[in-house]
Parts: C-alpha cells; sequence; structure tokens
C-alpha cells in the first residue's frame, strides 16, 4: 500500500497517476503456493482508506486470480495430451466439479477402463498421521487389500519415496508387497504407480493394476495424465476451499470489526471477541485476558468453548502460561501441549485447573496498541492439531481490532471520568464564586450592622447595671437577647465571608467531636436522639482553628438533630472519625437516619441562606459556613443522601505531631475596670452613636474624652496635645485607622503603645495583617461594655497620666 506514489521511489508510473489523479496504490501479489503469478494492482485518488475490510476481499480476489491462471496452465497442458487421447479427452472434459471425492472417483474410473479388467485406486496421504488413506477404487476387488497403509510400506511407499513413477512387473515376488496371496491370485498382474503432487507436495498416488502385463508407455503416459488431472482437481478444490475460507474469514473480520467498534463496552467487547475466535478457529476454549498495568496480571474477562468453566475468572501471574508467554514475547505462540513444553510456566493451582480441561494444544495471542500490552488471548485447540498460518493470520488481524476497540473503550472511560471531574470542579467553581460574591455583600451589611448593635446591648447593659423599675427591666433584658440573637447572626455572616486564614495549631478531631457533642447531648437525649460514636483512637492531628472546627461540628449536628426531628420520631446519629488516603488526611463523619435531602434540595444544601425548615428555626448560614471554614482549612465538605441515611464527610490535611503548637488556652473573664481621673482618652468614630458609647463608658471612669469623627481630623488633635489612650475605628470616610495609627506614632511614639481599635472590619485581609502584625489590641463589634473597659485597663495600668 502505498498513501502517495510521489512520495515513493520505486513507483515507476508516478507521472500518469499524478495526472490521473490516482495517487493511492494497493497491490497485492497473486501467488499459487511459493510462486508469484502476477500483481493485482488498484490505483484510487489521492487521500482513500483502504480498511482490513477491503484489504481481505482484494486478496481473496488475488487468490481467485491464482487459482484461474493455474487452471489455465493446466487445462492447456491437458488439452494437449487429449488432442493425442480421444477418450482421456472425453475424461477431461468431464471433470469440473470442485468435489475432490467426486473427481478422484472419475479419474479412477477411467484409468481403469484403458486396459480389459484393469484396477485403479487413488490413495490421499495424510501429512499429520503418516498414513495413505484409501479414497477411491474402481471396484469390489479393492475390499482384501489395506484401506489405510503407513506411507512407508508396500508398493505405494516406493512411489511415496521416489516421488515418480513406479513399475513393478511381478509384484507378488517384490518383497514390499503387503498381500502376496491377493497378488498370487492374479498371475501375470503388474503395479504402476504414480504420484499425484500439487506443487512441490506429494498429496496421494494413483495405483493402476493391468492384468495383462506391464502397461504399454502410452498408458503410462495417460495415467501420468490422470494423475496431474488429479493434482489440478485437488489443488483447484484446495485453492477453492482457500478462497472460501478467506471469504469467509474476511467477513467474520469485517463483521466483528464493526461489532467490537460499536461498543464502548469493555464487558462487551471481551465477549464479542471469544465468540469471534469461535468462529474462526476450531476451538475447544478460548480466553480473553486484560492486563492490569500495575500488577502485570492477566485477569479472564470472557471465556466460551467445551472447557470454559475450566478458565472462568482464571487470572495468571506475569509470564503464566501460554498468554503470560505470548505478552512476555509479544507475539504469537504455539505450543502442541502446553503442560508438556518447557517454555510455558504455570503455578501450581493454575496447573491442576488446566489438566482438568482436557486440551493441550494452544495458541496464544498478545492484545497490543500503540505498541503497549493490553492484554491477550489464549486459544485451546483438539489435541494433535495445528493452527494454519491463515488462521494465525485471522488471529492477529482479530486481536489487532480487539485492541483497538479496548483501547477506544478505555480513552472513553477516560473522558467520561474527566468530563465528570470537570463537571465537579465547575461545581465547585460556582460554589465558590457564589462564596466569594455572598461574602463581600455580607462584609459590608454586617459591618453596617455592628454599629447599631453595639450601641443596644452597650447601653442595653448599662441600663440592666442600674436600678431600674421591675416592670422595664424584662423588656430590657428580652432586647439585649434578641440583640445577642443578631450579633450571632452576624458574627455567622463574618466568619462565612473572612477572608482572613484562620489560626492554625494542631488539632485532635477526636477532642473537638466529643467538647462539641458535650454540648448537645443533654438537648439530644431530650429529643429521643440515641448518639453512636465511632472515633478511632490516636489520631494524626490536623491544622486547624479548633473554635472553627467545633462550630462546624455543632452546624453538622444541629442539621442532623433538626432533619431527625422532622421525622417526628427518635432517631440515631452517628459521628466516625477514621485516617484516609494512607494516612495523609483525617476524615470525620455526622450520619443520621433522618428523612434524607429532596432531591430538589440537593444541589443547594452548601448555598447561604438556603434552608428547608421552618421560619425561626434556621437561617440557613450552618451549613455555608461550615463549607468556608473547611475550605479555609484546605480540606473538603461533603454529603451523600438518600431516604433514611444522609451523611456529612469532612476531610483536613493531616500534619506530622508536634509540627504546630498546641491551641491556646481561652482567655479568662474580664477584671473590674480601672477608675482613673485627669488622663486624656481620644475617640476616633465616624458613627455618632457608637462614639456616644464610648464616650459614656469612658467617662463612667473618669477619663477626659476628646472626639474626632475621622483619621485626619484625629490627627490634628494628636498634633494639638497628647494623650493618655487613643480608641479608634479601622474603616471610617475621613481618614482610616491604619493610617491614622502609623502618622500618629510618628508624631508621638508613646501612642504606640496606648491604641485601642474598635471595628467590624476584620474581614479585610491587608487590616487583619496590620492589626496581628503590629499587636494593637482590638476589640470586634459588638461588644460588652465590661470587656471594653477590661481593654482599656490592661492598655492603661503602666502608664502615667498626661501632661
Amino acid at each position: 500500500f502505498v498513501a502517495d506514489v510521489r512520495e515513493d521511489q520505486r513507483v515507476v508510473s508516478k507521472a500518469w497517476a499524478v495526472k490521473a489523479g490516482l495517487t493511492t496504490l494497493l497491490a497485492v501479489p497473486i501467488l499459487a503456493g511459493e510462486t508469484t503469478l502476477g500483481v493485482f494492482t488498484v490505483h484510487a485518488p489521492g487521500g482513500t482508506a483502504w480498511s482490513a475490510e477491503d484489504r481481505a476481499l482484494l486478496a481473496s480476489l488475488a487468490g481467485l486470480a491464482a487459482t484461474a491462471m493455474q487452471n489455465a496452465a493446466k487445462y492447456a497442458e491437458v488439452v494437449a495430451r487429449a488432442a493425442r487421447l480421444r477418450h482421456l479427452a472425453a475424461v477431461s472434459e468431464s471433470i469440473s466439479a470442485l468435489d475432490t471425492t467426486d473427481v478422484m472417483q472419475r479419474i479412477t474410473d477411467a484409468a481403469a477402463t484403458l486396459a480389459p479388467g484393469a484396477l485403479a485406486a487413488v490413495h490421499v496421504l495424510e501429512p499429520s498421521s503418516g498414513l495413505l488413506r484409501h479414497a477411491v477404487d474402481s471396484g469390489p476387488e479393492w475390499e482384501h487389500l489395506p484401506a489405510t497403509p503407513p506411507a512407508e510400506a508396500g508398493l505405494q511407499g516406493l512411489v511415496v519415496e521416489e516421488r515418480r513413477p513406479v513399475l513393478v512387473e511381478t509384484p507378488v515376488e517384490h518383497p514390499r508387497t503387503r498381500a502376496p496371496q491377493w497378488w498370487a491370485a492374479r498371475p501375470g498382474a503388474s503395479y504402476f504407480g504414480v504420484p499425484i503432487v500439487t506443487g512441490d507436495t506429494l498429496v496421494g498416488v494413483l495405483t493402476y493394476i493391468s492384468r495383462q502385463g506391464a502397461p504399454t508407455v502410452e498408458v503410462q503416459e495417460v495415467l501420468g495424465l490422470l494423475a496431474a488431472q488429479a493434482a489440478v482437481a485437488t489443488q483447484n478444490a484446495r485453492l477453492y476451499q482457500e478462497a472460501g475460507r478467506r471469504r469467509d474469514v474476511a467477513e467474520v473480520l469485517a463483521r466483528l470489526g464493526r461489532e467490537l467498534t460499536a461498543t464502548l463496552d469493555i464487558e462487551r467487547i471481551a465477549a464479542l471477541l471469544a465468540a469471534g475466535i469461535a468462529e474462526l478457529v476450531d476451538a475447544r476454549v478460548t480466553v480473553v485476558f486484560r492486563r492490569d498495568p500495575e500488577t502485570e496480571r492477566l485477569r479472564a474477562l470472557a471465556w466460551t468453548g467445551a472447557a470454559a468453566a475450566v478458565v472462568q475468572g482464571l487470572e495468571l501471574a506475569p509470564g503464566e502460561g501460554m498468554a503470560g508467554r505470548a505478552v512476555a514475547e509479544r507475539r504469537i505462540v504455539v505450543t502442541r501441549d502446553l503442560l508438556d513444553d518447557p517454555a510455558v510456566h504455570f503455578t501450581p493451582p493454575v496447573r491442576a485447573r488446566i489438566e482438568s480441561g482436557g486440551y493441550r494444544a494452544t495458541i496464544g495471542v498478545p492484545l497490543l496498541a500503540h505498541e503497549r500490552v493490553i492484554g491477550a488471548l489464549a486459544v485451546g485447540v483438539a489435541p494433535g492439531s495445528e493452527p494454519r498460518a491463515a488462521e494465525l493470520q485471522a488471529l492477529e488481524a482479530l486481536a489487532d481490532q480487539a485492541a483497538l476497540a479496548f483501547e477506544n473503550a478505555r480513552l472513553y472511560a477516560n473522558a467520561r471520568d474527566s468530563l465528570a471531574r470537570l463537571h465537579e470542579a465547575q461545581a465547585q467553581l460556582v460554589q465558590a464564586a457564589k462564596m466569594s460574591a455572598l461574602g463581600q455583600l455580607v462584609s459590608g451589611v454586617a459591618h453596617e450592622l455592628n454599629n447599631p448593635l453595639s450601641v443596644i446591648i452597650g447601653y442595653g447593659q448599662l441600663l440592666l447595671a442600674r436600678e431600674i423599675p421591675q416592670p422595664l427591666q424584662r423588656p430590657i433584658e428580652l432586647i439585649l437577647s434578641q440583640a445577642d440573637r443578631m450579633a450571632k447572626i452576624v458574627r455567622n455572616l463574618l466568619l462565612f465571608s473572612r477572608q482572613r486564614p484562620p489560626e492554625r495549631t494542631a488539632v485532635d478531631l477526636n477532642v473537638v467531636a466529643e467538647q462539641t457533642l458535650a454540648l448537645r447531648q443533654n438537648q439530644l437525649a431530650l429529643s429521643g436522639i440515641e448518639v453512636v460514636r465511632e472515633l478511632t483512637p490516636e489520631l494524626p492531628p490536623v491544622a486547624g482553628d479548633t473554635h472553627q472546627l467545633e462550630q462546624v461540628f455543632l452546624n453538622l449536628l444541629l442539621n442532623a438533630e433538626q432533619a431527625i426531628l422532622e421525622g417526628q420520631q427518635g432517631g440515631r446519629i452517628t459521628v466516625r472519625t477514621r485516617p484516609a488516603e494512607a494516612g495523609r488526611a483525617v476524615e470525620a463523619q455526622v450520619e443520621d437516619n433522618g428523612p434524607g435531602i429532596a432531591p430538589a434540595a440537593f444541589p443547594h444544601v452548601f448555598e447561604p441562606f438556603f434552608t428547608t425548615k421552618t421560619v425561626g428555626v434556621g437561617t440557613g448560614l450552618g451549613l455555608s459556613v461550615s463549607y468556608g471554614i473547611v475550605q479555609e482549612h484546605g480540606g473538603r465538605l461533603g454529603v451523600e443522601s438518600r431516604p433514611g441515611c444522609t451523611v456529612f464527610t469532612l476531610a483536613l490535611p493531616a500534619v506530622q505531631a508536634g509540627a504546630l503548637p498546641r491551641p491556646a488556652a481561652a482567655p479568662g473573664a474580664p477584671g473590674e475596670p480601672l477608675v482613673v481621673e485627669g488622663r486624656a482618652a481620644l475617640v476616633v468614630e465616624d458613627d455618632a452613636a457608637v462614639l456616644d458609647l464610648v464616650v459614656t463608658l469612658l467617662g463612667q471612669t473618669g477619663w477626659h474624652v476628646d472626639v474626632a469623627s475621622g483619621g485626619r481630623e484625629g490627627l490634628e488633635r494628636v498634633r494639638a496635645r497628647r494623650f493618655d489612650l487613643v480608641v479608634s475605628d479601622m474603616r471610617m470616610p475621613e481618614g482610616g485607622g491604619e493610617e491614622f495609627y502609623r502618622s500618629a506614632i510618628l508624631e508621638d511614639p508613646a501612642l504606640q503603645r496606648r491604641f485601642i481599635f474598635i471595628t467590624g472590619d476584620t474581614v479585610n485581609r491587608s487590616a487583619w495583617h496590620f492589626l496581628r502584625d503590629g499587636q494593637v489590641p482590638i476589640i470586634e463589634k459588638p461588644f460588652q461594655p465590661a470587656l471594653f473597659l477590661d481593654a482599656v485597663r490592661r492598655v492603661t495600668t503602666s502608664l502615667t497620666p498626661s501632661t
């Protein structure tokens, strides 16, 4: 096959091909055995692709052409001789059938008519058994002679050995005679044997017995012609059968090719392949193996045949069996007895299975895709039989098609998995984008809510600290309770949207789980919910923020509890921990036996403000906050649900013990506020209500307070006088807190230890790094008056009054 004749130096008709537009060439030799009779050439337009089916068809046509050419040559020879012998010509003209037995019988009958009382027979040589099989004869007198003598015995053996006509005038006296009594009963009879040769192959012997002495030269010549005719008939029949076989093989290969490429299921491909081999080869058993690229073991995917039960589910070690040998040698291998062949190795269990199968002669075929071994075939054939070259070629062609089908199936599976991962990644990106957009939104909203909440909580606690009429106390407590509830929602919003990394320490998830369960144990018991702990001891630590991880566990427990209570019956919550990813991660699961998540709600479970609970029961932030916390920790939070079971799985990277510090102890309760006299404080705050609250708190403890609405005005105050304390917001329209701080300590370095920031802007990354790196005290809004005064006390305890 030449894809472009212009690029092949062997093509001598380039100019004609280019001019005709037929630059693709396919040439098939016309062969008779090892003899080349001609070439079958097809020219086609450039770019034409020739399939395996096309090539097989052309090869079959070439075979038929070879048959026709040989027939013509033999026929010309027979006609020339028939011109001298008219009765032989009549016999030759009657020989046109492709049934070998019928042709041989006609030749035998024609030979018997050459002389009165003559006898004739044809013996066919069987190479596999080494016997001369009695095929046809001219009468019943042959019944007393051996039907299948050995090829080297008797008078026929002389013909086989010498491969030329043999005349024995007195057979009864010849030492090779096998039936002297038979010959003694026919005195004067002579033996004449002519080899029947096709090409270089002796296929049989034409035996002629004359009762009247030796046959004449003319009769011998006619017998030679009849033997040649027998050879032609044999060759015709063989070629016809071969052509039919090739046609059948081409049809089977073409059909199997279509079937194999029509499916992308590996199991289906293997089943089709096993069934297809049974059509190409007379097999007792066929096994299709697939090779594991990691272990290099061969695992049976499909099997068929009488001994299929023996190889069902068979698995071979590397290099084991005929399939393993074919893989190791990367070629087709054949053995007459795989259990006696020293090149074939078996483990004892596999050998025992093969022995029970009863087959020995085996073919092994590797399955190769782009020089990579992906599997193998093992075909057990009948004992004593040898596969023909055509069968091996057909198996090789089928193996190539199967390897391509397996490779297509593998690529399809990889593409399908990649697409699934892409969809998952897209979903995660969409979720992350939602989180980021909503985070920026709630950051601003929460910051604006913190100011009024600070005032409500601050003045509410100041009112409760005074003696107020009893009727007013309860409303104030309710106001504070609802304000605290709002503050928790705001903290959740800020936690959800925060952009600063969490504080990382070595955290034991078992401890986190136990501490969180302790918070809800009583309430779960009152709700009739059983808690099952499946905590793996001695877990590797994870890098995380203990309080944030406790919040994740608490949110998951609350979600499970509320899901169970929706079913209006008692239930069970299972909390389990375990190592994962070969110790590189730690997994924790919270499983409940509630009603499960509805399919319509499942894609939205981690979206903020999404809830299926009744109004007032939940805010829809628990799972979204947990999702954000886990992402900040470099882990993942997923969910699986079906009716009667929902499992949330949290996975976090493990760290080596001692690689991170243990979490710090929680701060103690605030101390008593320090009462001062004569000290000066500057309060820089743009919100008038918060400014009024801070001024009130400082005024109650004896501070002289000056105020500013922004950083630029605050800097003017610092330049005008010295302050013992500066309380500042971070985000203000008239100059931010960080800029004000840096400019102020340049004016008065002593102020570096006298600053306190009150802010709700801790989600801002740069602001958070500034506060952390500068070690400046910070109070997050909304705040309690006692905590604010405690911070003032800690900052100003060691200071002297300003002058």
